[in-house]
């Protein structure tokens, strides 16, 4: 392993002096206090004894029994916030708190005092940053001397362990691999789980976990078992999506609705887990119809929302009360009454207005704003297919545009022929790279006037297929009355 290169391998900078002088400043980083700086001692005393074994023993034991005050929590302003605070979890799985006047307030974005902890002291022990994790990194490197001494031959020459350069003061050992005139950081350990920090790190986190009074996810399981599944009866098998959204439906934590005559079941995300949609089939090698009817359905929603829904990882199987997959991480978004879920009360009945969803799901679901822009432009022609009907169309409707008047304003103070301008100097000079106008992603103007005119093309896309394919439809439809 190495430190810091040196001249002298008797300098303190290259020994493990060094490393231990950066271990016990640590504390003190933050003006933590005398205490915990003794308390870090105390564990180097542990860390120390050997075999390292029964050095963890004791170390786990010790690092269970002083969790808050080695993790900061006990000083920790956040700690103090959460008991003035005193939110709780209702059963309606919202949060809530009483302010000064005695006044219910649902909470977003803050759990009660427990969960504050937990969410607190598994930071300390995960992060490279935290407190715990600073021990638990050094107590590896006891591990792995005193594994190297024994069993120096289990140890892969071209494998090395870089103790670099302390970052904010945080130690963070890693494994190199060393391959010709190439260093790759790999992700490897030696033969002894505690010589590996994140085995330590989640070992220590789940007996905290063990000391909790409740099992809240063993609840969570038990709850869900109980639930019958609501998807239809003749249906034997199910498709479960985990989808990337912002959207949460209703305030359960589940809801069921119909569309295109087919039940959904759409779970709602949490901090910890990204949403979920699952939809039943009836023939196991079989499942095109209920694929397409969620594509459109997540067309919908995008229009009626304006929020991307992207769907991530599926899979199908036998039918059951719990969804067949799980996806981490989400974050606050859009909340929407599942009375109002599809709030236009306009379901696509031609095969144009349905291309123009799609298209529209695809532009709001693109993080790139030149591939939005061009998704946008689309429905302008699925709309109005010959050019000059489009043109002139876009001319006449740019004025009445209400989220986007001042964009239309600035584009008309130097090129009076709107429709010409998003055409040229946006489609075509996305699109194609023969001549001048030309788009440069990398380059700043480029990107912020697209980022400015794509919003106009969306709102333009809206209007023409409220007031095109739909008045284009309508019309079909009482010429047809009339014949």
């Amino acid at each position: 392993m190495g430190w810091r290169f040196a001249q002298h391998a008797l300098l303190p900078e290259s020994t493990w002096y060094s490393l231990l002088d950066q271990f016990l400043r640590y504390p003190t980083r933050d003006q933590q206090g005398p205490e915990l700086a003794t308390l870090f001692g105390r564990a180097l005393e542990i860390m120390a004894e050997r075999p390292h074994e029964k050095a963890w023993t004791a170390l786990e034991g010790f690092l269970l029994q002083n969790v808050d005050h080695l993790s900061g929590w006990s000083t920790s302003w956040i700690r103090e916030d959460a008991e003035r605070k005193r939110i709780f979890r209702s059963d309606d799985g919202n949060y809530y708190l009483y302010d000064s006047q005695g006044t219910l307030i649902q909470i977003i974005g803050q759990t009660t005092f427990s969960e504050t902890r937990l969410d607190f002291l598994s930071d300390s022990i995960l992060r490279p940053y935290g407190l715990i994790r600073q021990i638990l990194s050094v107590y590896s490197l006891f591990a792995i001397s005193e594994t190297f001494a024994g069993l120096p031959d289990t140890y892969p020459s071209s494998l090395r362990l870089l103790i670099g350069e302390p970052t904010f003061g945080m130690l963070s050992p890693s494994w190199h691999w060393m391959r010709y005139f190439k260093v790759r950081t790999v992700r490897w350990r030696p033969d002894d789980n505690h010589c590996d920090p994140e085995w330590l790190a989640m070992t220590l986190l789940a007996r905290l976990t063990d000391t909790l009074d409740r099992d809240l996810w063993r609840e969570h399981i038990e709850a869900y078992k109980e639930r019958i599944n609501q998807l239809e009866e003749d249906c034997q098998h199910q498709l479960d999506y985990v989808v990337d959204a912002h959207l949460q439906i209703g305030d359960q934590d589940e809801v069921y609705f119909e569309f295109e005559g087919r039940r959904f079941r759409w779970i709602n995300g949490t901090p910890e887990s990204s949403p979920i949609i699952s939809v039943g089939y009836k023939h196991m090698n079989d499942h095109r119809e209920e694929d397409e009817a969620l594509n459109r359905l997540m067309s919908v929603l995008v229009w009626e929302h304006r929020m991307p829904i992207v769907k991530k990882s599926g899979v199908g199987g036998r039918r059951r009360p719990l969804p067949l997959t799980w996806g981490p991480r989400m974050s606050g978004g859009l909340k929407v009454d599942p009375n109002y879920l599809f709030r236009d009360h306009h379901i696509p009945a031609s095969e144009k207005e349905w291309l123009a969803l799609a298209l529209y799901k695809e532009g709001v679901n693109s993080a790139s704003v030149f591939y939005r822009y061009l998704s946008f432009w689309k429905i302008l022609e699925v709309a109005i297919a010959e050019k000059g009907e489009r043109w002139d169309w876009i001319n006449s409707a740019a004025s009445t545009l209400a989220l986007e008047r001042a964009r239309v304003q600035e584009i008309l103070t130097s090129s009076p022929d709107i429709a010409e301008y998003l055409d040229y100097s946006g489609r075509c000079a996305i699109a194609h790279v023969f001549k001048p106008p030309i788009i440069d992603p990398d380059d700043y103007d480029d990107n912020l006037r697209i980022t400015k005119d794509v919003r106009v093309v969306e709102e333009l896309a809206r209007m023409a297929v409220a007031t095109v394919l739909r008045k284009a439809k309508s019309d079909a439809a009482n010429s047809k009355q009339q014949g």
